[in-house]
């Protein structure tokens, strides 16, 4: 993942989810609604298209609640809704130094 610019390796378990990765490897990733897809805390960027599309597609609830965050990209998804995959291994996520809360 990388936060402010600096990559930061992450163990990660196949079948968590990327918030709980997130957290687990102490990333400051709000995530106020615990992963319900409620909220858009725990938007992240995919570093490019094959990490993109290694996350998964975004179904219809995911994209509702991106149009409400700031700094969406081409490539943003919500980290609890990407499942940790061996697809996901070397992959890089992007922390946005600005998060909102779209609920």
């Amino acid at each position: 993942m990388s936060l402010s610019g600096k990559k930061i390796p992450v163990k990660a378990i196949r079948g968590d989810t990327l918030m709980e990765t997130a957290k687990d490897n102490k990333i400051n990733l709000p995530a106020v609604c615990g992963g319900m897809c409620e909220c858009s805390t725990c938007h992240v960027i995919a570093g490019n298209a094959e990490t993109f599309a290694a996350s998964g597609e975004p179904d219809e609830d995911e994209l509702d609640v991106l149009d409400g965050a700031v700094g969406v990209e081409d490539f943003s998804r919500l980290a609890c809704q990407i499942d940790i995959t061996r697809n996901l291994e070397g992959g890089v996520f992007v922390v946005p130094d600005n998060f909102s809360d779209a609920r």
